[in-house]
This record gives C-alpha cells, structure tokens and sequence, in this order.
C-alpha cells in the first residue's frame, strides 16, 4: 500500500481549493503547502470509484439519508470505539465545525464563560468569540517534552459561576496528544461537578496511532453522555474535506432537540450527495486503507523527527499521538513569528500552519499527510535555506 501514498501528485494551485489558493500570490510557485488540515493522498480507490459513478449519473438532487447512512455510522463507533450510537442520537451538519458553533449557541448563553485548551484549533476562539461568549483559556502544559492538562487552573475556569461549557478537542490539534481515559475522566468530573456542558470535537479521532487508542468522552459513562455533545465525520479519514459531510452525536434526547432547533436555525436544511455516499463507502469498505495510512504517517512523522534531530537539534517536535499534525517549536532560532513566517516561506519555500494563530508563538504546525518525496525535499529546501542563513 505504500506504493499508493507515495504517489506524486500536481499542484492545485487556481482550483479554488484552500490549501493551496491560502497562499500569498506573490510568492513562489514551487512552494508546497504543508499546513491546511486536508491530506495530500488521493481519498481510497473505494470512493473515488463510488463518486465517479454518481458524477457519471448526472442526477445530483437533494442528498437524503436513511439506513444506511446511519448504519455506517453505528457500526464503525462500534468496531473502533465501542461505543453504541443509537440513530436519533446523530444530527447532521455541514461539518464540525458548524456543528461546535450551532452547539455554543443551543447549549449557552451570551456573556457565558466557555473554556478552551490552548493552544487549539483556531475555529475554537471564533465559535466563542463570534457568537457572543466569553473566551476562557486553560493553556496545555508542556512538562518533560510531554503536553499535559493544567487541572488546577481548568478547575479554577470551570468553577466559575458564570462558565457554562467546554470545548475538548479530542485528539487535540495541534499539540496531537489523545487523551487517556483517565485525563478525560477527570476533565469529566469536574465539568458534571460544576454544571458545564462539554462539547467535544473528535474530528480526529481515526487518526490515533494504534499504541494511542482513542475514547469516546460520552463512552466515560451516562452522566458524562447525558451531558455532551460529540462532533465526528469522515472528512480528515479518507480525505473528504471539501463535501461537506459532518455529524454531531447527542446521546440526550433533550438535547438532540434543542441542538437539531439551532442546526435548524442555521438554514443548514440540505447536505451533500457525494459527502453522504462518500461517508458510508468509507465506513462500509475502506477500514483495511485507514490503518495503512497510520503506518505512512507514522513513518512520516519518524522522517521528520530524525531528521531535525540531525540537523535542527534546537527545534523540538511534540510526539506525535493522533492526527498528522506535527506541532514543531522554532523558537530557538531566534526568529518572531513574523521573521518566521518568512523566513520559511520566502528562503526555503515552505507554506506551514503559522502557530501564533493557535496561540503558540514560535511554533509551526506541518500537515504529515503527504509523500515521502514532498515531505523529504520540503525537509531539504528548510536546510538548504537555513545552511545559507547559518541557522543549521
């Protein structure tokens, strides 16, 4: 199979696709995007020949779901996660993070307090921010090379009489830890001692690495269920990001309703054809493509690591758990994020997720998810261009 992820493929650049049209247009053309969360691997062959056949059809009519859809979905938590998803429990969305948006506004009021992990997804600080709510950070810890929750402090946030809800990301983007059960167990308890409602974006969820298993947060226990809202789809598994395809799972069935009103509101009324058939092919067929995958990325992530370890002992990489995100610190060169920026993108051509905007300066987030040959002769234009500058 790794003979299919170490394929080359063109540049997309004038597609109107965003990894790639993100880029400043004056900059050069040869420069690799390696920064939006969406892979450079062609999506399994399973879904590509099921789309192709749609395509071919003609007929693209309003996307409707049934059992199947739900099926698909049932039966991989299951398999994966062990955890049993009843149907009335999914409420689709154009993706998750419609749906983390739709739940801040079902789930609390304006001027309540939400806490978010930082540094994080910067979707997080706008879903608080943009609908009114008030930011409460509760910064991850780096201790011993090792990012960990600060209890103390999120129980500090969470306590307060006015913080309402909390925003997981679970594998968190971008630091790629996953969370054991015991850290999510704790965060639980504290959020049911205190009366806050958890929102937890699992997005990511597929791409834990296997000696990283992945848990449900509502698959703690009822009381953590019964106050949760779980956000999951297909998109970052089988690279599908662009069909628009999200589902966010509520176990309460209170909860399914006041969440189905506000996804309702949102005018969201319609969902893609192609993300629906795309979703369940996945699910039904493409498990075996997954875990190679894991494998590729896994060995991805290992080339990066030796290879700053030999020529960039001073930038340091965050062990790589979940996600194909790798969370590197460039602080060491002595470089402001704004020198940084281009410095990599201007000298050695490289286009990477800037940290500040997650609230980590001096770091770099790098999308793994590409060919061995992308992702070496990215790694050589940074040493080629950081020998000339004598910062390696």
């Amino acid at each position: 199979m790794n003979q299919f992820f170490d394929q080359s493929l063109p540049p997309r650049i004038g597609m109107e696709v965003e990894k790639w049209d993100l880029m400043d247009q004056h900059l050069s053309p040869d420069i690799v995007p390696l920064s939006v969360a969406d892979m450079e691997f062609r999506s399994p062959p399973a879904i590509v020949q099921a789309l192709e056949e749609m395509a071919r059809s003609g007929l693209w009519g309003y996307a409707g779901w049934g059992d199947r859809y739900y099926s698909a979905i049932r039966s991989w938590v299951s398999r994966r996660y062990g955890w049993e998803v009843q149907r009335e429990w999914i409420i689709r969305t154009t993706g998750v993070v419609h749906g983390i948006n739709a739940a801040v506004r079902a789930f609390t009021s304006p001027g309540d307090g939400i806490v978010i992990q930082t540094p994080v997804y910067p979707p997080f600080y706008r879903a608080v921010r943009e609908n009114g709510r008030t930011l409460l950070e509760n910064p991850l810890k780096l201790v011993d090379g090792h990012y960990q929750m600060d209890f103390d402090d999120l129980e500090d946030k969470l306590s307060r009489p006015t913080t309402t809800a909390m925003i997981l990301c679970s594998p968190h983007n971008p630091v790629g830890r996953v969370w054991t059960r015991a850290e999510l167990q704790q965060v639980g308890d504290l959020c049911l001692a205190h009366g806050v409602f958890m929102i937890s974006d699992e997005i990511h969820c597929d791409l834990c690495q296997p000696d990283h298993p992945h848990t449900v947060y509502a698959s703690l226990g009822e009381a953590y269920a019964q106050q949760c809202v779980i956000g999951m789809a297909a998109s970052k598994t089988f690279s599908l990001a662009g069909l628009a395809c999200g589902n966010m799972i509520v176990p309460d069935g209170a909860n399914q309703a006041k969440l189905a009103a506000e996804v309702a509101r949102s005018g969201a009324y319609s969902n893609s054809s192609f993300g629906t058939l795309a979703l369940e092919v996945g699910y039904e067929q493409c498990e075996p493509w997954l875990n190679d995958l894991l494998a590729y990325l896994r060995g991805n992530y290992q080339y990066l690591k030796d290879f700053l370890a030999r020529h960039f002992p001073q930038v340091w990489v965050a062990p790589l758990e979940g996600t194909y995100l790798a969370w590197m610190d460039f602080s060491a060169l002595g470089l402001d994020d704004k020198a940084l920026a281009r410095f990599l993108e201007q000298e050695a051509k490289l286009y990477l997720s800037h940290g500040i905007n997650y609230g980590g300066p001096g770091f770099m987030r790098l999308n793994l998810a590409c060919s061995r040959a992308v992702l070496t002769a990215a790694l050589d234009r940074l040493l080629s261009a950081a020998q000339r500058r004598g910062l390696a």
